[in-house]
């Protein structure tokens, strides 16, 4: 009831919203008033647009509002954009859905179904979403198939990062932060050299410390715990009015000791306690996990992204555009798989991974009634995949003894042409209608073995694993249509109403994981998935630009989802190809009520997110939404007082399909935080704390079967924290 009332409340909040900015919806245009709303500028169809003007939904998050936040990474803007959902796996590895439709962490070697594109240059790999996200311009979430300009493994939606570059002037900023908790901080800044008219460059740094908020007393520490460091260059050289030209060049490392998984359900209280778990894992944010000689637990990754984008005009307003991408890290994640003090199972995930990409794109000119985008794409990549198993007395099957080897490769090229038009059926009107063809080869071979009997030669595991033969290998290749169609319209010069029908498909992905007694995956090769997207939406400011309001909805046909998980009684990760449907509605709205205070919110139902047979999809809420208000107000000519405050929302949500043993639902959660900023303005000098959860709710962040089969494994979201900052910008 408590729950129902809250809906309520949400629902009489949001009404306000809706009345204010769809009534004079004719009647209303964009002003250039002090207290309108600052324009939002997206990329998302390959040419900057307005975002009232784009037909399509795209939640945008500025780069402020990151730092504001104290956002990290990627995950961190679920809380921002509706619909949008993220967890990590013991193995580091992060999942990531939109509109209930996503790749399961569980799948090391898969691509996503929401492709991640930095720069303008695809990211595949789960975990290339861990990548620091600071200094930068915007991220663009958007929703729907887009394969046709952002092409492969876009299925249901791509997220967009967009680096911050040197401005027009010399300057940067500084800035330190400390979490009065737990006592984790970071520094972080950024330093603009603008060294002529045509050069100009921006370098930016930052270095975290890690300190762990889960309790392990086995260890006598804090997990997780450690560093990362990010440093970053981005150079803009402009030699002529034809040619611009854009560098970039990346390198991170983030390197931590354990990590926040313990044991969260349905304890065997008393066989826990007997294994060395003393407190039977009642508690939450404590564990009591050591793998003993078998390895730490660790995450550790290193890595280069460089990139090169170049723009040229070719005369009459015709550009073309070459996007050069190369993206090379290593990995090495090793945990405690018994989440007990004793050495039973540590599991160890190694992975190297490069990839070399080139774009080319040719654009017509703007404003004319036919408009269009041509482009070609290419993409070779290799990836090096080595899970290491250490069992030593695995209570399963009278006791499993020995260190097993399951080592995957895979080569993949790809080829594609893309193109699509624009026609301006009236000065109001539009008919977009795109298609991208893409031919995509992967080589794979899988191979398990047995690297050590532990002196144990007649043991069962080196008689199950003994390898025969030269192990798994298959070729795949994927010859795929990806299409899209949008009819809008323009009731006023700042709103727009469309439909569209967009499809497009995720390649086909191989399994590097077999069961104990299998000498290779049962199912090594996993059918493409397919999803088409029917859309219906209104988008716009309104009351002079004082207000945004955009709300879609949806239905998506998914054919061959790509659905893994864990299963605890199997021991194994499972994948299987069913197909699926979602169906929902998603708004977000702006309204700003005074010239310094905006009131903000975002809501997303899915209350039809099943797979065929019956089952709710992972990673799935009904209702999630965010509410709260931002602030900016002059105390006096020299101080500023600035901020946020707001509430996020999320109704249960399944971690494993409903059909994984045990309890692996999150409970409905509802998480509370505001910041405050206090600004001497002659200095450019700010101070700042962030609260983040001060209701102190706990709720999971992931969830599994345990291994030894004595309850669910998980992850909780970070207690309270308080956190104090400084920034000086210059």
């Amino acid at each position: 009831m408590i729950k129902f009332r809250a809906h309520l409340l949400v629902g009489a909040a949001l009404c306000p919203a809706l009345l204010l900015t769809a009534a004079p919806a004719l009647a209303q245009d964009d002003d250039d008033d002090s207290n309108a709303l600052v324009d939002i500028v997206v990329t998302a169809q390959k040419r900057e647009t307005k975002l009232e003007k784009t037909p399509m939904t795209i939640n945008v998050v500025s780069g402020e509002l990151v730092n504001d936040m104290g956002i990290s990474e990627i995950k961190g803007l679920a809380a921002n954009v509706p619909g949008l959902s993220m967890h990590e796996s013991p193995g580091g590895l992060s999942g990531v859905s939109i509109r209930g439709v996503g790749t399961s962490a569980g799948s090391q070697v898969f691509e996503q179904s929401v492709g991640l594109f930095v720069d303008g240059v695809y990211h595949p790999r789960a975990r290339q979403y861990r990548d620091a996200l600071f200094d930068i311009e915007r991220v663009e979430v958007v929703k729907g198939s887009q394969g046709v300009l952002f092409g492969k493994n876009t299925s249901v939606g791509a997220v967009a990062v967009i680096s911050r570059g040197a401005g027009s002037q010399a300057g940067g900023y500084v800035q330190g932060q400390i979490e009065a908790n737990y006592g984790g901080w970071s520094m972080d800044g950024a330093l603009d050299i603008v060294a002529s008219d045509t050069f100009k460059l921006r370098i930016a740094a930052l270095y975290e410390n890690i300190e762990g908020y889960v309790s392990n007393p086995t260890r006598a520490r804090d997990e997780p715990a450690g560093d990362r460091y990010v440093i970053r260059a981005v150079a803009d050289w402009e030699p002529t009015d034809q040619l611009k030209v854009r560098a970039k060049f990346q390198t991170s490392r983030l390197d931590t000791i354990g990590n926040n998984f313990e044991f969260i359900a349905n304890q065997n209280v008393a066989g826990l306690t007997a294994l060395g778990v003393v407190d039977g894992g009642l508690p939450d944010y404590t564990k009591y996990e050591s793998s003993g000689a078998s390895g730490e637990t660790l995450d550790y990754q290193k890595s280069y992204d460089p990139s090169l984008e170049i723009n040229y005009d070719l005369g009459n307003d015709y550009s073309l555009t070459a996007i050069t991408g190369y993206s090379w890290f290593k990995f090495q994640n090793a945990f405690d798989s018994d989440s007990t003090p004793q050495p039973f199972l540590h599991s160890q995930f190694n992975e190297t991974f490069s990839q070399f990409t080139q774009e080319l794109r040719l654009a017509s000119p703007t404003g004319k009634a036919i408009e269009f985008i041509l482009g070609a794409y290419y993409l070779h990549s290799t990836t090096k995949y080595d899970y290491v198993s250490y069992y030593n007395g695995f209570p399963v099957l009278g006791g499993l003894y020995g260190t097993v080897s399951q080592r995957f490769n895979q080569t993949e090229n790809t080829f594609a042409g893309f193109g699509q038009g624009v026609w301006h059926i009236a000065d109001n009107a539009q008919f977009t209608v795109g298609g991208r063809f893409t031919t995509d080869k992967k080589s794979a071979n899988y191979h398990k073995r047995l690297l050590d009997n532990l002196g144990r030669p007649t043991g069962l595991v080196a008689v199950l694993v003994t390898p025969t033969g030269t192990g798994t290998a298959r070729d795949v290749t994927d010859n795929t249509f990806d299409f899209s169609g949008t009819l809008s319209f323009n009731p006023t010069e700042a709103s727009t109403l469309y439909v569209s029908v967009g499809q497009g498909n995720k390649g086909a992905g191989f399994v590097n994981q077999a069961s104990i007694a299998a000498p290779s995956p049962i199912t090594f090769l996993v059918p493409r998935e397919r999803v088409t997207t029917f859309e219906a939406g209104l988008k716009g400011r309104f009351l002079d630009g004082r207000a945004y309001f955009s709300l879609a909805a949806y239905h998506l046909e998914i054919k061959n989802y790509q659905d893994s998980f864990y299963n605890s009684t199997a021991r194994a990760f499972q994948v299987r190809s069913l197909d699926a449907k979602s169906t929902g509605l998603e708004a977000e709205t702006q309204f700003k009520l005074a010239p310094w205070l905006t009131a903000f919110g975002n809501m997303a139902w899915n209350p039809t997110a099943k797979l065929d047979n019956g089952e709710r999809m992972q990673r799935a809420p009904r209702l999630t939404y965010t509410l709260g208000t931002r602030f900016n107000a002059d105390l006096s000519p020299d101080l500023s007082l600035s901020g946020f405050a707001q509430l996020v929302h999320s109704d249960t949500m399944l971690h494993q399909p409903a059909s994984a043993p045990g309890d692996n639902t999150s409970l409905p959660s509802d998480l509370v935080s505001a910041r405050v900023q206090l600004t001497y303005n002659p200095l450019q000098l700010s101070f700042f704390v962030n609260a983040s959860n001060l209701t102190k709710e706990v709720y999971r962040t992931f969830s599994f079967g345990s291994p030894i089969g004595m309850g669910q494994v998980g992850a909780l979201n970070e207690p309270r924290t308080f956190t104090f900052g400084v920034r000086k910008s210059f």
